[in-house]
Parts: C-alpha cells; structure tokens; sequence
C-alpha cells in the first residue's frame, strides 16, 4: 500500500535523515517564555505583599509563616492566612513550566539550521511527481517551501568545507556526467550486450551514494594534498636561487596551506595561525640552510 501525505514525508525523512527538517517556532516559544515569565514576576509580587502582611500581623501564627514552614503550610485559622501558601504553590507550578521552557529552548537553539542543499533536495522531493509528489492541504503546507525558522534534527555528514564540495557540488556533476546523453547511450549499448536491464527501484529517480565512502574520499584526498604541499614547498625553493622570490614563494605557499587548512579541515583561527606559522618556519628554515 503506498503511503500518503505525513505518512510519505516520515518514511522519506527515515531514509534519509539528513533531510528530517521541521520549524523551530523561534518567535512561538520566545513568547511562550515571556508570558511565563510575566506570570512568575506577578505571583512573586504577590507573594511579596502577603509576606509583607503577615510578618506585621497581629496574629502570631501569621508571623511565624516566615519562620516555619509547616506553620507556612497548614496553620490556617482564617482563608487569608493560606493564601500565602496557596500563591506559593502556584507559582511553583508556574516556576517549573518557565524553567523547562528555557531549557527545551536552550536544546532547540543548538540543533543547526538545515543545510541548503538538503532542504533544497526535500523541497525538490515534495514538488516533484516523479519523486515524492506529496501536496499537503491543510496551513502547513508551504512550511518547507518557505525554508524560514527551520531545523535539521540529524547532524550533517559532512562535517567540513571540502566534504561539503564534494557532496554538493563535485558529486551533482559528476552524476549529470554519468548520465548524460552520450553516456546514456553508450551504457545501454552495453546492457543490451550483456542481458536485459535490472528492474526499476522503488526509488525511481532519486540517486543515493554513500556517505561513508564519500568522507573516505573525502579525507583520502585531504590526506594527499596536506602530503604533497609541504614537499611541493620544497622542491620549488630548492629549484628557485633568488633570495627575493624564495620569500615571495614562501608567501605564496603559506598563503596556500592557511586556505587548503581552512577549506579542508573547518579548523580554529588559532589553529590556521599556529599550523601556518609553523609551515613557514619549515620553509624559512630550509632557505637558511640551502643558502649556506
């Protein structure tokens, strides 16, 4: 039985937890916290005027309401003498609702905005027949189409700059050239020579790769890069004898080993600065020592 509607977009969100995107209602529990807060600031006022009044009373048993809980809490010989308790009570209630809403907001806060590829991909799935094809009727349906106040409830995959490349970009690229026309053709000349294609998925149109193998890439191809710059470096100044433009290269390959750091490795200002700083000295250093 094919799945409709709420009972669609969970099951795609299940496949694919990077897109279980829902709203924030940032403003919503901002307001909610406010209006708590109102009617804990009121009850404390109120609380404030009937200490006020039972510590001047002339009934001892009032007076000691600050100095004995239990008097506080069940010596009430007239109904205003438990009103003090009674206000407490309720604000204790009140007090719980507010500090629960600043800490379920606190939680929400730190969960990150969508990711613009995935919401574009959620939103691409819903519109279009071919893929998702899911309409919903009522006044939420322009919630993922709008894209505001939005929040992605899986961590991304791609953790960095360049693993975000290769998944958003490279490998979107590398898909339309795997099937493009030419291509098309030539694959299925040679599904026609080795027997009748493979049947549709139920997944018809929509391409799934594997995270796992494209963070190994991913780290495989950083891994190969922050090999060969230090000893592209090298070679470079080791080929170059001008004092002069020995700096300059120096220059230009800090500069290119801060922005692959940067680009590669989404590392700390700290850590750009000290992993460059020490690039430098390297280089620095082999000058010295192959200008003697």
């Amino acid at each position: 039985m094919d799945k409709k509607g709420y009972s669609k977009i969970a099951l795609f969100m299940q496949d694919h937890p990077e897109d279980a995107i829902v709203r924030r209602f940032s403003a919503l529990n901002l307001q909610n916290i406010l209006y708590l807060q109102a009617e804990v600031i009121n009850l404390q006022r109120d609380i404030d005027k009937l200490e006020a009044d039972n510590n001047s009373s002339v009934e001892e048993d009032r007076r000691d309401f600050a100095l004995d809980w239990y008097t506080l809490a069940h010596m009430h010989n007239t109904p205003e003498s438990g009103e003090q308790w009674e206000k407490w009570v309720q604000l204790r209630k009140v007090l719980k609702k507010y500090n629960d809403a600043i800490i379920q907001y606190c939680q929400l806060s730190k969960l990150p905005a969508p990711d613009p590829h995935e919401l574009q991909k959620l939103q691409s799935w819903m519109r279009e027949p071919r893929l998702g094809g899911v309409y919903l009727l009522g006044r939420d349906h322009d919630v993922w189409s709008q894209g505001k106040d939005l929040m992605a409830l899986a961590s991304p995959p791609h953790t960095n700059r360049f693993s975000k490349f290769v998944a958003n970009k490279a490998l979107p690229l590398y898909h339309r050239l795997r099937h493009s026309t030419i291509i098309g053709r030539i694959r299925d000349v040679l599904l026609r020579s080795h027997g009748p294609a493979s049947s549709p998925s139920t997944d018809a149109g929509i391409a799934t790769y594997d995270d796992a193998r494209l963070i190994s890439a991913s780290e495989f191809i950083c891994t190969v890069i922050a090999s060969l710059l230090p000893v592209l470096s090298i070679m470079v100044l080791y080929s170059v004898k001008e004092a002069g433009y020995r700096l300059v290269l120096v220059g230009v390959f800090s500069a290119l080993f801060s922005s692959a750091l940067w680009f590669m490795n989404d590392g700390e200002l700290v850590e750009v600065f000290g992993a460059t700083s020490a690039f430098a000295a390297v280089q620095v250093v082999f000058i010295g020592t192959s200008s003697i």
